[in-house]
């Protein structure tokens, strides 16, 4: 009898743990799902972001995300005009601080995410279109050949800041077939959580 009563106290313990961990997984994947663009973006930034954005007179947000100002443009260009301001005697400019050089590569990574968009959603409705021919169509594999970076994905170019952000346009494009004007936000969303550390350069 007390066997049984230990098993099923340990039943429900499993049980419990199971649910618990169930829990935790949705929760991990609606945090992933609702990440926005501004998420790593300091109050400054943010702001400045949805100024830019709301300044473009395009009507589809895909355009306006491609054709907006950076939002890093405005304090990065400051930040320059300080550095020369501060120069030591004999020199053109001082050099960046490490925040200074962090505000840098996420400038960078910005212009390198904003680049692809266009691209994102043009993959996104031709990987539709030619996946879906009656005759002949084509295949994952041979939509992702010839676009800039090598495939099957190399670790070499996800670890690059100049190549990731074409692998993530591919790899949403093809999961986000003809849906590319909705999920535009999403995907620069996505491409902006790149880590900064592969467009960080230390000033020398």
């Amino acid at each position: 009898m007390v066997k049984k009563t230990f098993s099923e106290h340990t039943s429900k313990i499993l049980r419990a743990l199971a649910f618990t961990g169930l829990l935790i997984t949705i929760m991990f994947s609606s945090m992933a799902s609702a990440i926005t663009v501004t998420a790593e973006m300091s109050p400054e930034i943010t702001a400045e972001y949805k100024k830019m954005l709301a300044l473009q007179n395009w009507p589809e947000t895909h355009t306006k995300l491609a054709f907006m100002v950076n939002p890093y443009a405005k304090v990065y260009k400051a930040t320059r005009k300080l550095l020369k301001k501060e120069a030591p005697e004999g020199k053109r400019k001082r050099l960046m601080t490490h925040e200074e050089s962090v505000m840098k590569a996420k400038k960078t990574r910005f212009d390198h995410c904003q680049a692809a968009v266009t691209f994102f959603v043009d993959f996104a409705k031709r990987a539709k279109t030619l996946s879906n021919v009656e005759q002949s169509p084509l295949t994952e594999d041979d939509l992702m050949a010839g676009n800039g970076v090598k495939y099957p994905f190399t670790k070499e170019e996800t670890n690059s800041g100049t190549f990731r952000p074409t692998q993530l346009a591919l790899t949403l494009g093809w999961k986000y077939q003809g849906k590319g004007p909705q999920y535009a936000e999403a995907f620069l969303a996505t491409c902006l959580a790149i880590p900064v550390e592969l467009y960080y350069k230390e000033d020398k």
